[in-house]
């Protein structure tokens, strides 16, 4: 955690970071995003966690010197922030690429782009200029405007030009772009640790609901295989595209990229895109962004960060009470547990959704018995590896082994949206933070 480190040196605190090896380039990252350019770390091979307590201290004994040489050494001076860290490649603002033709120019500035890793692995769309003064006519904001002021993690400026240059690349049409830059502004909202999210060793992702008018008018898909590849008469095209370029803007203007910042310990393909639109039509109940507080006419777009995809497939009940049972079963599993408390996002199938109305659910039903059947016995509670309580509380120390604990704070914790095709019965969930809607600006 060296940006806690930077802290700690700003306060006057002598501070060494203890870095794995495989961390040295994240390490040295987060230093030049914090203004601290040369943090003191004593690198290791070994991962402590893994390690007995024997080996951790013949471990330490290795690395002792450099310890003390940093703690010893005159504290860093803090430097300008920068616009943008690069880790490699060119740094000027324009670049040229030559040869036969434009599909070679196409291919070496493809190639370069993936040495360099400023791609998502996939072809990227050249972000010529003609190309970015389009995208830029998609919205009325001024190209040189300030969107986030400390993009996350890398704390550079987010400018509309920049976030439309990768919004090209991505492959987006002009009217997508004041949803890319609301779903940015989304992801970085007060209700997400983004932080910890982006620079995490789990597989965490954003997901993006869009409700409203702006859902219809640009085609997002709401309904079979939103989450899914773009298909026939380009289903999906605008989810996509959408997500993927807030993908190269987390990589390209936030510097989280794989290895640098992003300690993603597997990966997941739910870091390429997440974008839906709530399946209005088919909800029984109030749309997500007007259960919020805003009108059905204002377009919305909400981000829920956090967790991979876990399918929640019930074919056989046709009760609200069967129903949910299932969803309870699954969402009070174990591995449900986490370091921070879970707020699972529900995405409810419209058959789902039709059986809970017809028998008089609301969604506040959902949410109070998902609460109240989410829960684990203490003795499981006690015995998990993780778990949300940051420090140990005495009544679940003294609770009786059978006692059952609630693995949420509230039945506001759970939030539902109704996406997807007729005809099917498979809902999921993930989670961990989700944002208000943020209104989508043209």
């Amino acid at each position: 955690m060296v940006r806690n480190h930077i802290r700690l040196e700003e306060s006057g605190i002598p501070t060494v970071s203890i870095v794995q090896g495989g961390f040295v380039l994240d390490a040295r990252a987060t230093g030049v995003a914090f203004q601290f350019e040369n943090p003191a770390l004593a690198v290791t091979p070994h991962v402590f966690t893994s390690l007995s307590e024997s080996l951790t201290r013949q471990a330490i004994n290795e690395i002792i010197k450099d310890i003390i040489i940093g703690l010893t050494r005159p504290l860093p001076e803090s430097k300008e922030r920068v616009q943008r860290i690069k880790t490699l490649g060119s740094t000027e603002e324009y670049i040229e690429f030559s040869g036969r033709d434009r599909f070679d120019c196409f291919e070496k500035m493809n190639d370069k782009f993936l040495d360099w890793g400023w791609s998502d692995g996939f072809p990227l769309i050249p972000p010529a200029e003609e190309a970015v003064e389009e995208m830029l006519k998609g919205t009325k904001r001024p190209p040189n405007e300030i969107v986030i002021e400390h993009f996350i993690p890398g704390m550079a400026l987010a400018t509309v030009k920049n976030i439309a240059i990768n919004a090209v690349m991505a492959g987006c049409k002009p009217d997508f772009l004041p949803v890319v830059i609301t779903a940015l502004e989304a992801m970085h909202g007060p209700d997400i640790n983004l932080q910890v999210m982006a620079m995490s060793t789990g597989p965490h992702a954003p997901m993006f609901i869009v409700n409203g008018p702006i859902a219809k008018k640009l085609q997002i898909n709401s309904k079979l295989c939103a989450l899914g590849p773009a298909g026939p008469e380009r289903l999906s095209f605008p989810n996509v595209v959408i997500g993927r370029a807030v993908r190269l803007c987390l990589m390209n203007i936030g510097n989280c990229y794989p290895g640098i910042m992003d300690m993603d310990t597997i990966g997941s393909p739910t870091k390429f895109s997440m974008v839906l639109a709530e399946n209005e039509e088919a909800n029984p109940w109030e749309p997500y962004h007007v259960e919020k507080g805003f009108g059905s006419e204002v377009s919305t777009v909400s981000c829920s960060y956090g967790t991979s995809l876990t399918e929640m497939c019930d074919l056989e009940s046709n009760s609200a009470g069967g129903l949910m049972n299932t969803f309870a079963r699954h969402i009070t599993g174990i591995a449900g547990i986490s370091f921070m408390y879970f707020k699972p996002l529900i995405l409810l199938a419209p058959d789902h959704a039709t059986i809970l109305d017809r028998d008089g659910w609301t969604k506040n039903d959902v949410r109070q018995y998902l609460y109240l059947h989410c829960k684990i016995s203490a003795e499981q509670y006690r015995r998990s590896a993780c778990a949300p309580f940051p420090v140990e509380r005495k009544w679940l120390k003294a609770a009786d082994s059978k006692a059952m604990v609630p693995l949420y704070r509230s039945p506001e914790d759970f939030q539902i949206v109704v996406v997807g095709g007729r005809a099917g019965k498979s809902a999921a969930y993930t989670g961990h933070y989700t944002t208000n809607p943020h209104v989508v600006k043209s």
